[in-house]
């Protein structure tokens, strides 16, 4: 939870310090209702993702644990905490957050040179932060990982995959 805390405020920070801005483009009409039209999609489509892992994802549980026993819960040597999610949008792409969040910066119906320039750092976390995140589930679900790997996507869905289920 620290981390996500000490992320937010840092992001925060960067937000603040980032000099005067110039628009690249501006949409209206029907092309603006669109763009955000596929970015509210996005969002609810994150959230559905994290139905039931919220108080986890947000650090809420760890931090809860840490409340009740005094003492920080354990992640990779606890093989039996949790299960591997391969249902909902897990079983499109294995990285539904990641893909969603870029979704909703890359549909902004105003796009300025900040938010350009966020949305690549943003791009380039959620890509290397992927490869960090995986190492981390091999060493937890070894060979069903691996497998789920081989399987789906890490960004974005096969289609015909969707389409023949």
């Amino acid at each position: 939870m620290a981390y996500n805390i000490l992320a937010l405020i840092l992001l925060a920070l960067f937000i603040l310090a980032l000099p005067a801005d110039a628009t690249l483009y501006k949409t209206s009409g029907f092309l603006f209702a669109l763009l955000v039209i596929v970015q509210i999609s996005a969002a609810v489509s994150a959230l559905l993702t994290l139905k039931g892992q919220g108080a986890e994802f947000s650090g809420l549980q760890q931090l809860s644990a840490y409340v009740r026993s005094g003492k920080m819960p354990g992640y990779l040597d606890e093989s039996r905490r949790g299960r591997l999610q391969r249902s909902g949008f897990y079983q499109y792409m294995r990285h539904p957050l990641y893909t969603f969040s870029m979704i909703i910066l890359i549909a902004s119906p105003i796009m300025t040179a900040n938010l350009a320039f966020i949305t690549i750092l943003a791009g380039i976390y959620f890509y290397t932060g992927s490869f960090f995140e995986e190492r981390g589930l091999v060493k937890r679900f070894g060979i069903d990982f691996e497998q789920y790997r081989a399987e789906v996507p890490r960004f974005l869905p096969n289609i015909s995959a969707i389409i023949k289920k």
